[in-house]
Order: C-alpha cells, then structure tokens, then sequence
C-alpha cells in the first residue's frame, strides 16, 4: 500500500477509534454519576467477564484472517477468501455457542467463584442473561474483520468503532437515566445492540463473499491456505488473544475480589481513562497490519523497517499528548466521572507513564502476528499474564490501586522488552529509537510543559482543562504545521480537506 494509501486509512481508521474511545468515556461517566463508584465497579466486573469469554471465543481468528486474506491479494490470487473467512466463522460458532450453553447451567458456580457471597446471586443471574449474546459477541469480532478485509476500512471502522459504541451509549443512557436500572441492569442494556449489528455485519460482507465464491475456480489447493494452515497459525494466536484479554482485565477482577467494588470501580475509571489514548495504536494497526503482513510474507524486511518507524513517529505525535495531560491534569480529567474517582490520580500518572513507553515500541504485537511469530506472542502474552496476576495479588492487599499501578507498568516494559528483542533480533525488522527522539520532543514540550503551566496557573477545575486543552492543541498544530517535513508527516497533512492542498 503506498504511503498516501496508509495516510488515508489511518485518518479514518483513528476517526473511528477517537469516536469509540470518547463513547466509551462518555459510557464511563454516565456509569460512574449514575451508579457511584460501587456500582461502576460492579458494572465493569461483569463487562470484564463477558470481555474475557467473547475475545477467547473468537479464537485469534481476526489476524488468520488478516494475514491468509492479505497474503492472497499480495500474490494477486482469488476465489480463496470465501473459505479462509469459512474456516474462521464455524469453528467459532460451534465452540461459542457450546460456551453459551455452559455460561448458562454453570452460573451458579461461576458466581460463586468469582464474587463475594453477597453478590453471588446477582453475578449467577446476570451470567444467565449473558449466556445467549456469547455467541453473538464471539461472532461479530470475526465478522468485523471480515468487513475490513473484504469492504475496506471505512465499514469497518463504522461497524466497529461508531455505530456499535454509539448505540451501546443509547442503551444505557436510556437504562440508567430513564428506566433507572442498578449495574446490573445497565449491562444488560449494554447488551443489547448486539444481535442487530451481527445481522447488519452479515449483510454487509455478504456480497463481497458471494463475488468471491463465483471466482473459486481460480484458486488451486497449492496457492490457498488449508483448514490446517489456518489452524496452525491460529492455536497459538488463540491462547494468546486470550491471555491478552485476560491481562486487560484481570486486574479489575482480581480488584473486586481482594478490596471491594468501589476500590475496583475506582481503578476501573483511571484504567478506561488511560486506555482511551490506544485509540492511535489500534487505528493504525487496522490501517497497517494487512501490508505489514504482505511485506514480512515477501522478506522485505528494509521496507517493514521504513514503514514500522513512520507508522511510531505518527503514534508518539497523537498519542503522547493524551497522556502528558492526564500526568499534568489528571484530578479535572477524573472529576468528570463523579468526586469519588479523583483519588485514582496518582496512580493515573504511573499508567500514563507506561502507555507512553509502550507507544515509542510500537506495533510490535502486529509485527510478531503477522510475521508468522504468534507462537512467540503467546509465550510473552503468558509471561505478562503471570507478571500481572501475582503482582496485583501480591501488591493490591498492600497498596490497594498504587499496586495495581505498579504491577501495570512492570508488566508493559517487560511485556514491550520482549517483543522488542524478537522483533530487533528475530524478525530482522530493525528498531530505531533515535530517529523518533524528534517526534517526542514536541508533545512534551507542549502538552508537559504546557499542562503545568495551566496546573500552576489556574488549578485543576474542569474549565481550566477546557481552556488548556483548547489552547495546547492550537500551539501544537502550529508546531506540527510547522515541522511537518523534518517529523515526516506531510502525507498525513495532504490528506486534511481544504489545509492539505498548501503541504
């Protein structure tokens, strides 16, 4: 894909995600007002379980289906993509819906062991109800991807990242605000849009499927994937999505059990707060991965290098900013969602601190998944699994949310450090950590040194943030209009209506 290709879809894909991480916040602080800090706990527990089941059930299926589909195309092949998105769907329908089933006639004792007793009956119930949109969860990841590889980017980026979160914040707004239903009923209601947009997702990747199917007589056993291939590729990818969701949640999970809802509900806040800046990293690892994917399967290991290190100098110019305010102005950001989240702001700037880090890595997940290496992944993705559950058990009765913190940033170096020297060493795609240094000196000139200076000078009341927010984004377009050929980003600049005709 040429680099005006990638500006194109970066810019949408970061539209979709920036729409989907304001409408997950936004999801937060209806939640957190509404139901207080224990309720909000009890909201994202549940979350947090049907997060874990979904992802595990979709069997690493989405990069099999990234990687078999953009190695076709590379090769300029057709009539093969019908059965690798085949290959995906009905073992993940067979096993999810064998989960649903077991959700179901297991509640009681998934209750019992994942909540205290008094909770216990309300977690077996709310398990029940969740048992049938499993499967339903489980699938819409698969055909997401579908959509992506198959459609474009601007479906996917609309099925995925707006309509779905969109309608989802419907739905609890109205439950909470209008029906006024407790943390359990605002779940459910967060449930609810699912069986619509599998439907809707179906239709959509349904005409290019049948295009697809017409031309099979063009492709021979010798130049497609395997049920076999595609399986091997994603057992290890399948353990390690699991792992990855699990290391996501975990210790929300572990939270609420060893402290108490409202603890959890606190660090459940400061963590989605946090996870809203990988709006970037997950935009562009749709736009890039599939020609990642289509360079490592040619060897081109110079050209993954170029394209690994413009794709990070655009992540640390978007990212860090997000993350240099919650450090500088953290206690506005969090009053946002109720009084009781502004002590999560400590240990804000800790997790803040180690997303930056893991934005200069890179795609390094994406690098290791489509580069065939998704055995290595699931070793590391184990690592940090055990990394993060002994140190919040260990810590979290010491520390309370500080352990959580602590035990976050020890698991993204190591998990990152890792990744790092198999991609470096491994892979022969080449790390270059000093051409970036440029990239990072603007966002924390600005957003570091500016957020103080608003801090100090007007406090940390929400109209301040406003105010601050407005005036460092200004001086940073400026800054990057600026320096846009020594930072490399004219490509992204062109793309911009109207300002892109004069860069």
């Amino acid at each position: 894909m040429k680099s005006e290709g990638l500006a194109r879809s970066g810019l949408i894909s970061l539209f979709g995600s920036a729409f989907a991480a304001v409408a997950a916040l936004v999801l937060t602080a209806i939640v957190g007002n509404t139901l207080g800090a224990s309720g909000t706990g009890l909201f994202f527990q549940a979350m947090g379980i049907f997060t874990i089941l979904t992802q595990v059930l979709r069997l690493g299926t989405n990069s099999g289906v990234v990687r078999f589909i953009a190695e076709q195309r590379a090769f300029e092949r057709a009539g093969a993509e019908w059965r690798i998105i085949g290959y995906a769907v009905v073992p993940v329908a067979i096993v999810s819906g064998a989960a649903s089933v077991a959700v179901w006639f297991l509640a009681d004792a998934l209750a019992a062991w994942l909540a205290a007793p008094a909770d216990a009956e309300g977690l077996a119930n709310l398990l029940r109800a969740m048992a049938p949109f499993v499967i339903l969860g489980a699938l819409i990841g698969v055909l997401q991807i579908s959509a992506r590889m198959l459609r474009g980017v601007t479906s996917f980026t609309l099925l995925q990242s707006v309509l779905l979160p969109a309608s989802r914040l419907l739905t609890v707004l109205f439950a909470v605000s209008i029906a006024g239903v407790a943390a359990w009923g605002a779940f459910e209601a967060w449930l609810w849009p699912l069986p619509v947009w599998v439907l809707i997702t179906a239709a959509v990747v349904a005409g290019p499927l049948m295009r697809d199917i017409r031309r099979r007589s063009e492709s021979s056993p010798e130049t497609r994937p395997s049920f076999g291939s595609f399986w091997r590729f994603n057992a290890p990818r399948s353990v390690s999505s699991g792992l990855e969701t699990a290391l996501e949640w975990a210790d929300v999970l572990i939270i609420a059990a060893v402290a108490s809802p409202a603890v959890a509900g606190v660090y459940a806040v400061v963590t989605r707060a946090t996870r809203a800046g990988g709006v970037v990293d997950k935009a562009m690892r749709v736009a890039v991965s599939p020609t990642i994917s289509a360079l490592l399967a040619r060897d081109r290991f110079e050209d993954s290098t170029r394209l690994h290190t413009k794709v990070v100098r655009a992540m640390i110019l978007m990212n860090w900013p997000f993350y240099l305010l919650l450090i500088s102005m953290g206690s506005a950001v969090l009053a946002i969602f109720g009084e009781e989240f502004i002590v999560g702001w400590g240990p804000m700037t800790l997790l803040a601190a180690a997303m930056m880090f893991q934005t200069a890595c890179g795609m390094l997940q994406s690098i290791l998944l489509q580069g065939g290496k998704s055995t290595w992944q699931m070793y590391n993705k184990s690592v940090a699994l055990t990394l993060s559950i002994g140190g919040n058990l260990a810590l979290v009765p010491l520390w309370g949310i500080w352990g959580a913190a602590v035990t976050w940033v020890i698991v993204v170096v190591v998990d990152n450090l890792i990744a790092a020297v198999q991609v470096h060493r491994g892979m022969h795609v080449n790390l270059q950590p000093a051409k970036l240094i440029p990239a990072m000196i603007a966002p924390v000139i600005v957003f570091g040194g500016g957020g103080a200076f608003f801090g100090w000078w007007g406090g940390t009341s929400f109209g301040i943030l406003i105010l601050g927010g407005i005036v460092l984004c200004l001086i940073y377009a400026a800054v990057l209009w600026v320096f846009r050929r020594r930072l490399h980003i004219d490509s992204l600049w062109r793309k911009i209506p109207v300002i892109g005709r004069f860069a």
